[in-house]
């Protein structure tokens, strides 16, 4: 009975999300409404619809780089694909101005498939509009085996104080992700993620399922991407200071022949402590076809 009354009022915060198109409120249920409505607006149309309907002006999506989210849909026709997912884990600033979710995705190839042909986890970046309104500010995702269902981690991070959006504080994102980029450059990856990640961090890359938890995330990087050289391209930080986004680069290898990826950071800082990585995510670039 507690299950069905819970899936009835999450039923009911995306209808209203997708309806009234305003912010909920400033917590996590918002961001859970908005991904529901999100999902639901691409099964019932399209999912080049539905992504057009939930991005944001300025949104990125990666084919293979970041590029501008709506110019890459817009670009492309509809088709009979059936993209469905979930969140798992909805994060919200304290100030409800930036968010964060993930959870696992099926893909199929029209709706007569019923098993799911491709499976992996996505991860979004929210940002509140000037409408009130949650859009996507950044889609992401990685492909791998299914994973079992787990309870919906939601919660709202604590301001830090100060400035609010200050540039200090942008400085100190970047400056937290330089810092990754050089140690992991220098010493590996697995010597970044000891040194600046959160106990329970989540570590995905295509291919394998997610990794959760500091140590087992350091050591999977160990082997994973042993050596590379990183650079941060761009950094996002919420008004309050206590959540911002990265992205940059990974490229592995000799220089005749490197693998490449884009990475994704999500970073969290509480009152008193520096910023700490949450979430890590690798994006691999496709070789070139000979």
């Amino acid at each position: 009975m507690r299950w069905s009354r819970c899936l009835i009022a999450l039923a009911a915060l995306a209808a209203a999300a997708a309806c009234a198109g305003r912010a909920l409120a400033a917590g996590p249920e918002a961001l859970v409404a908005s991904e529901h409505a999100f999902a639901q607006d691409c099964a019932t149309t399209s999912v080049r619809d539905g992504f057009l309907k939930w991005l944001a002006p300025t949104g990125v999506v990666f084919s293979p780089g970041p590029v501008n989210a709506r110019k890459f849909y817009e670009a492309r026709q509809p088709s009979p694909t059936r993209l469905a997912w979930q969140p798992a884990v909805a994060v919200m600033s304290a100030e409800g101005d930036l968010g964060w979710t993930t959870g696992p995705w099926q893909w199929r190839k029209d709706s007569t498939v019923v098993a799911p042909q491709a499976t992996g986890s996505f991860v979004t970046l929210w940002k509140r509009q000037s409408d009130q309104s949650y859009r996507a500010v950044l889609d992401i995702g990685v492909s791998h085996a299914p994973m079992p269902e787990a309870p919906l981690e939601a919660r709202t991070l604590v301001a830090v104080g100060g400035n609010r959006g200050s540039l200090a504080q942008r400085k100190a994102l970047w400056k937290a992700d330089a810092d990754y980029c050089r140690l992991a450059t220098r010493e590996g990856l697995a010597a970044a993620l000891g040194a600046a990640a959160a106990p329970g961090v989540r570590w995905l890359r295509d291919g394998a399922q997610p990794v959760i938890g500091h140590d087992a995330a350091r050591d999977s990087a160990a082997t994973a991407h042993p050596q590379g050289r990183m650079m941060s391209l761009a950094q996002f930080v919420s008004d309050t200071g206590d959540l911002g986004y990265t992205y940059g680069t990974l490229v592995e290898g000799a220089a005749a022949a490197p693998d490449s990826s884009y990475f994704l950071h999500i970073w969290e800082r509480t009152p008193g402590q520096p910023w700490a990585l949450v979430l890590e995510l690798f994006s691999p670039v496709p070789k070139p076809t000979k």
